[in-house]
């Protein structure tokens, strides 16, 4: 059986972040650099997210402890 990696929250948010951006992207271009900005701050949002998982499990400790 396969266990979700993400807690139904963690991609409530995920999935928030990419409604973000398709609501950003209705957004006139007033900089040419604005929407590769956005991009890269989101992803950095979208990192922190993903990672949540992992460090779960290096506090959990080792395995069978």
């Amino acid at each position: 059986m396969s266990q979700a990696i993400l807690t139904g929250s963690e991609r409530e948010v995920l999935d928030l972040s990419a409604a973000l951006w398709n609501a950003y992207l209705e957004l006139p271009v007033e900089h040419p650099c604005d929407r590769q900005e956005f991009c890269t701050a989101l992803h950095a949002l979208q990192n922190m997210i993903l990672a949540r998982p992992g460090r779960r499990q290096l506090n959990a400790g080792p395995a069978g402890a």
